[in-house]
């Protein structure tokens, strides 16, 4: 079995869509569902948004569903160079973290050569060019350009997120091997507007979005361009998942014209 571990529903949604044969995951306390894709069995499991609520998640996914063949981590990231754009994808080589009050980075897990190498077939066979460097898991959100930044030259990683270690970390206890395949939805030098405004599941809390566009008004200007860059990144997600899963064939569902390249990590 192959486990997909995604934040907020959002993210999986495109790649839900084009799946015809799936079924709850039917668990206590774990939200997803399960589909058999190109032969394979998945489930894919949503986690919340933060370390501490993906680490709950996966412990309780791997005690269920023991011996994955494969754990892959998915979703959106903010970008730290300034060669990613939105729907760009990231295939992590490793996986850094840097806690709330420190701008230094934890060395955390590497990703096998033999899983990334195989992965990156799949992508490439499918014409669908990533980008391949570190992520780097964040305990709070990196909201500004400057933060960016600071992180990119701390830590030398290419984009942020706030889930990927703790899913990477608890694979790794167990011996499983871990991907990370991400997509860009902001760019180094956007401000995550959205961030004060959901919860830790990433949906609107309808106060607290209030409460802030008030006290922000020029953030309504900034909404529609970052729900495009939402579109243009869970697209990318659904494409990169389909090729995994097909092993490099993508189905009519999925014909979105790609180059056939892997980029460097940007600078």
């Amino acid at each position: 079995m192959i486990l997909v571990f995604y934040a907020f529903a959002r993210e999986i949604a495109p790649f839900k869509r084009r799946l015809r044969n799936r079924a709850p995951l039917a668990l206590d306390d774990l939200h997803g569902f399960r589909a058999e894709i190109g032969g394979k069995d998945f489930a894919v499991i949503g986690h919340g948004i933060g370390h501490r609520r993906a680490t709950e998640a996966a412990r309780r996914a791997f005690d269920r569903m023991p011996g994955a063949e494969l754990v892959i981590g998915t979703g959106v990231v903010g970008a730290l160079s300034s060669g990613l754009k939105p729907g760009d994808l990231v295939l992590s080589d490793r996986v850094l973290t840097i806690h709330t009050d420190s701008t230094l980075a934890e060395e955390g897990t590497a990703v096998s050569d033999v899983h990334l190498r195989a992965v990156g077939r799949s992508l490439t066979s499918a014409r669908i060019a990533y980008s391949t460097g570190a992520i780097l898991t964040s305990h709070r959100v990196l909201a500004t350009g400057a933060e960016k930044r600071r992180a990119k030259e701390s830590t030398g990683a290419i984009a942020v997120d706030m889930e990927t270690a703790a899913v990477a970390a608890e694979a790794a206890a167990r011996g499983l091997p871990f991907v990370a395949i991400r997509a860009v939805l902001d760019e180094v030098d956007d401000e995550v507007v959205a961030a004060a405004m959901a919860d830790e599941d990433g949906n609107v809390r309808p106060l607290a979005a209030t409460s802030y566009l008030i006290r922000n008004p020029a953030t309504m200007l900034k909404l529609p361009r970052m729900m495009r860059n939402l579109s243009r990144a869970t697209a990318s997600i659904a494409d990169a998942l389909t090729a995994i899963a097909h092993e490099g064939k993508l189905p009519a569902a999925a014909k979105r014209a790609r180059a056939p390249v892997e980029r460097k990590p940007p600078r």
